[in-house]
């Protein structure tokens, strides 16, 4: 029994149907994220978008389940990965790429570190968010790509919103 009580949550006991119904809903959010384009191809991208699928449907009352750190977090983290991707493509960029590959790495850590400083300055503090940053960086970025991006982003946080007040934690 002891082993169990380790293994199963103890909350699960009378709440097994959110448990299912809220891994159902994220599961949902991702599929229509991956069936507008395919986002697998970009799996830093759908990383971050299933993050923060956890973060709205296992922990529904978290401060970074709020619309303002889902979709500000990954606003502020899409725009300063956006900044560095444009960076590292321009051609001084890639002339110093060429030259000292680890600028390269170096842009993709400064992008995340930037991201983070960001969305601690604007109050919009969301985990998932600094993969967003990092995927900007290191995928061939198109605007097609962050459009659906961000669509599936505030999608999933309206359907948050809409559920809220049906949604359990279930940490």
């Amino acid at each position: 029994m002891r082993l169990r009580a380790r293994i199963v949550d103890p909350k699960l006991k009378g709440h097994a149907r959110a448990y299912v119904a809220q891994a159902a809903l994220a599961t949902v959010a991702l599929l229509i994220a991956l069936s507008v384009v395919d986002l697998l191809a970009n799996a830093v991208i759908i990383a971050a978008i299933g993050s923060t699928a956890f973060i709205l449907f296992v922990t529904p009352s978290n401060v970074m389940a709020t619309p303002r750190h889902v979709i500000g977090g990954h606003a502020v983290c899409l725009a300063t990965g956006a900044i560095f991707f444009g960076l590292v493509q321009s051609s001084t960029g890639q002339s110093l790429i060429d030259s000292a590959p680890f600028l390269f790495d170096l842009a993709a850590a400064m992008a995340v570190g930037l991201g983070i400083l960001m969305m601690a300055l604007t109050n919009t503090e969301h985990g998932p968010a600094a993969g967003t940053a990092l995927g900007m960086v290191v995928i061939d970025v198109t605007w097609e790509l962050m459009v659906v991006f961000v669509a599936s982003v505030v999608a999933m946080s309206m359907v948050h919103q809409m559920l809220r007040h049906r949604l359990r934690d279930l940490m």
